[in-house]
């Protein structure tokens, strides 16, 4: 292998590594609380989207700290970042991930499980990748009473109506008083994912 070669490998490896690193730290900073850590990996004013936000992350975590204070929430997040393309200052990457929640409704206490992707471009700047957006993408999810003797508090109506990727992560937003978004990405959409991933790979290509 030539040094040029190996050169373009180290750097690659390095990038994939700081790319990595800063995916899962933005979670652990918004899990621990640590709002100011998950802003400053990011761009300012980028995007994000989930279940129950659609705004800039500056937005998104006062919302996720009033959230969590109220007590509305305990939602935690397994990352494990895998896919990574760069291209110049630009890149892409998907991470398999599982949101979990334990919730009480009615009396009754339950754990919500969420397995999903979550999606974000990345940004070199000055002060290294920083992520240029985040979005959720949704594959099936369930829940699971604490006590297996006591019966789930739903709404069995309700849940047929929504969308099987995120139909129980969906009803404990209705429940909790939250307006679903009933066309977020999910992979029994198979045409929302085509045209996103178009366009993600566009803005990789070329940075419109």
């Amino acid at each position: 292998m030539t040094e040029p070669a190996i050169e373009a490998r180290l750097t690659r490896l390095l990038d994939r590594t700081e790319i990595f690193d800063l995916v899962r730290f933005e979670r652990l900073c918004r899990d621990q609380r640590d709002f100011a850590g998950m802003i400053a990996c990011y761009v300012p004013n980028a995007p994000v989207r989930t279940s129950w936000f659609d705004g800039s992350v500056e937005d998104f975590a006062e919302a996720s700290r009033k959230k969590m204070a109220s007590g509305a929430s305990k939602a935690k997040h397994w990352i494990m970042p895998a896919r990574l393309e760069i291209k110049d200052g630009r890149a892409i990457v998907e991470s398999p991930a599982v949101i979990f929640d334990r919730l009480t409704f009615d009396g009754i206490e339950f754990d919500m499980f969420q397995y999903c992707r979550f999606f974000s471009r990345v940004i070199k700047t000055a002060a290294g990748w920083k992520l240029g957006s985040f979005e959720g993408i949704y594959q099936r999810d369930r829940l699971e009473t604490v006590d297996p003797r006591d019966q789930l508090p739903v709404d069995w109506k309700i849940i047929a109506t929504l969308r099987p990727s995120y139909k129980f992560m969906g009803y404990t937003q209705i429940k909790r008083g939250y307006t679903l978004n009933p066309e977020l990405l999910g992979d029994d959409r198979p045409d929302l994912l085509a045209a996103f991933y178009a366009r993600e790979q566009k803005w990789r290509e070329t940075g419109k």
